[in-house]
């Protein structure tokens, strides 16, 4: 159940702006289950299982994340949880 979980942590169901370290772009993902990813939709809903998403639970605000991508590494901070 989404209302138990703490809203101040990345976890299934946030919606999380982040700041793209390389560039200063921001861009906002929400975590989704199976089924629901939209990757056209505003914020793009990604997988809870994506590796996006995996670096990102358990993070908090000013909290840094690298994830590996197939393009090489993206380094991000959090800027919102919501």
């Amino acid at each position: 159940d989404k209302s138990d979980m703490p809203k101040d942590v990345v976890n299934f169901g946030s919606v999380v702006k982040v700041r793209d370290l390389s560039d200063g772009t921001e861009e906002q993902y929400e975590l989704v289950g199976p089924g629901e990813e939209d990757y056209a939709a505003e914020p793009m809903k990604i997988l809870t299982s994506s590796p996006i998403a995996q670096g990102l639970v358990g993070k908090r605000v000013g909290d840094q994340a690298e994830v590996q991508v197939p393009n090489g590494t993206l380094r991000m901070e959090i800027v919102a949880i919501t």
